[in-house]
């Protein structure tokens, strides 16, 4: 009796074999594929990074910004909440969350315009970058800084005059402060006056040795 069965057994497993197989091959077939792969290894993505490159620097910011400079177009990646409230002039809004949607490809991955990326902080856009370039998109780079350090430091802090950036906003009225310590008398001044600093003299040092 005992051989009886163990040969229906046996006869059976062939069969459930065929099956098994069956059902792996229809899973590999159906299974959905990565829409992404990546085109650099690690050691090229380690390299461009390194090269600190694709970070564009507070000057060109600033030729960007001031002058619409049509080639840069920067992409805001904090939430839509934060875009309304404040964003750089020009900026398109592409949550963090939605940087790979398909509806966003053609504006993250082309050759006519170069994408300039920030976050709240510069962190914050460097994680995209890297994922974007992994992934072979081009023409995109990283705001210095951030958005809330540019805004507070950067571009508050300049005045453009006869469209340059580089004339800085006087923090102080020079003109009364030097009035004042050179004992003359008042002058006007549209800027609001503030108090002449004290400078303290320091001590003089003895030279050491050698010449």
């Amino acid at each position: 009796m005992k051989i009886v069965e163990s040969k229906k057994i046996s006869n059976k497993l062939p069969i459930i074999g065929i099956v098994f197989i069956l059902i792996v091959i229809i899973g590999l077939i159906t299974m959905e594929r990565p829409k992404h792969h990546y085109r650099l290894t690690t050691e090229q993505i380690l390299e461009k990074t390194l090269k600190r490159d694709y970070v564009i620097k507070y000057d060109k910011i600033l030729d960007i910004y001031y002058n619409n400079d049509s080639l840069y177009r920067f992409i805001d990646l904090r939430s839509a909440h934060d875009f309304q409230v404040s964003h750089l002039k020009g900026a398109i809004n592409i949550p963090l969350s939605k940087i790979l949607n398909d509806e966003y490809k053609d504006i993250i991955n082309q050759d006519e315009k170069v994408n300039v990326f920030y976050h709240s902080d510069q962190k914050g856009a460097c994680g995209p970058w890297m994922v974007l370039t992994q992934l072979g998109y081009k023409n995109n780079y990283v705001l210095a800084g951030g958005y809330d350090y540019v805004t507070e430091h950067i571009i508050k802090e300049y005045s453009p005059m006869v469209g340059s950036f580089s004339a800085e906003k006087a923090k102080y009225d020079y003109k009364e402060i030097i009035s004042k310590t050179a004992g003359g008398g008042s002058v006007s001044s549209s800027a609001s006056s503030a108090p002449a600093p004290i400078i303290k003299k320091k001590a003089m040092k003895e030279e050491e040795g050698g010449c």
